[in-house]
């Protein structure tokens, strides 16, 4: 069935950093590659692709355009929940869209508030405590090293190795610097040092669990250390670094999928999804975040990474997370078993 779909995005080159805004002010926005990947893929099915950029007017823009869906990347232009923005016109205007909807949108990226959600869900995460601008940690309860991160941004915005901290001084420092350059609360939790994970999701009722990915820190500097960080994203992205499928037993392959989805769910994603995952010292899974919007840069974000290990095309990829929308929708026939494409 083809359909018109409005291809939705925030272009980095359009959004350059603003005076003291940190280096990697923008690197959640999508490059004009991943756009026309995507805008590809969508012809591929035969669908008619509407590029729209989300700048502020996107209002009109939409107004102007029939569209059957929209295929959501947009990021927003700012605020704690920029990446809800979009979508709440979406529904004021009453035009459908893939992925996840305003309120788990808006709470994933607001890291403290996925946590809360994490913990009454009964899903394993690490203690933590959130500092607003200005203010010093309170650390009861919590033990070193600590991890510290901003409390609303993605695309390991303002991590590197610095934000382990092992002691309270480089945590000061660092709770200072994320304040000073990105403007928000910081969030301080514990410090998971095991192997990290990712899980990617497509899907809905029955989601698709596509096969596990391990990080593999063992290729980085020493000085780096097993820090997914913005460095690593974006200078190591050979095969080497991400093994996938992640090199685990069975047992282990069935819990990190099952506290995956419980995150997921818990945020009560849709249609597509990733959930970031670190073993504990007892050897246990702690999730760190999920991410609603992964990106969908070919060859290079980790959901397309995981996709091709299941067999899955970029093609066809894009056009799973457009058809588990639709049938979301109601706007077509049921889809055929997830579980059965890979």
């Amino acid at each position: 069935m083809a359909l018109t779909v409005g291809l939705l995005y925030n272009l980095g080159k359009n959004e350059p950093p603003a005076d003291g805004d940190p280096p990697d002010a923008h690197a959640e926005l999508d490059g004009e590659q991943t756009v026309a990947s995507v805008a590809e893929a969508l012809r591929w099915a035969g669908h008619h692709v509407v590029p729209i950029e989300a700048s502020c007017n996107i209002w009109e823009k939409l107004q102007s355009q029939p569209l059957d869906i929209a295929f959501n990347m947009t990021e927003g232009v700012q605020g704690g929940s920029r990446e809800s923005q979009v979508p709440a016109i979406l529904e004021m205007l009453g035009i459908p869209y893939t992925g996840s909807n305003v309120l788990t949108l808006a709470v994933s990226l607001d890291k403290s508030t996925s946590k809360k959600l994490f913990t009454y869900h009964g899903v394993p995460t690490p203690r933590f405590r959130v500092v607003p601008p200005g203010k010093r940690a309170d650390l009861r309860g919590l033990r070193f090293p600590l991890f510290v991160k901003p409390g609303h941004e993605g695309s390991s915005m303002g991590i590197s190795p610095e934000s382990v901290c092992r002691d309270r001084q480089a945590l000061d420092e660092q709770v200072t610097r994320l304040h000073r350059l990105y403007r928000q609360e910081a969030l301080v939790e514990e410090y998971v040092e095991g192997r990290e994970f990712t899980v990617g999701f497509v899907g809905n009722e029955e989601p698709l669990a596509l096969p596990i990915m391990e990080i593999n820190f063992g290729l980085c500097p020493p000085e780096h250390g097993a820090v997914y960080s913005y460095r690593f994203k974006t200078e190591w992205d050979a095969d080497g670094y991400y093994l996938c499928p992640a090199p685990v037993g069975e047992d282990l392959a069935t819990l990190l999928r099952k506290t995956a989805l419980n995150a997921f769910r818990a945020l009560g994603c849709l249609d597509v999804g990733r959930v970031d995952i670190r073993l504990g010292r007892d050897g246990l899974p702690q999730v760190l975040e999920v991410n609603p919007l992964p990106g969908l840069t070919p060859a290079f974000s980790d959901l397309p990474r995981v996709a091709l290990a299941a067999g899955i095309s970029y093609e066809r990829l894009v056009n799973l997370i457009l058809d588990a929308a639709l049938e979301r929708y109601g706007l077509s026939p049921a889809l055929q078993s997830l579980s059965a494409i890979a």
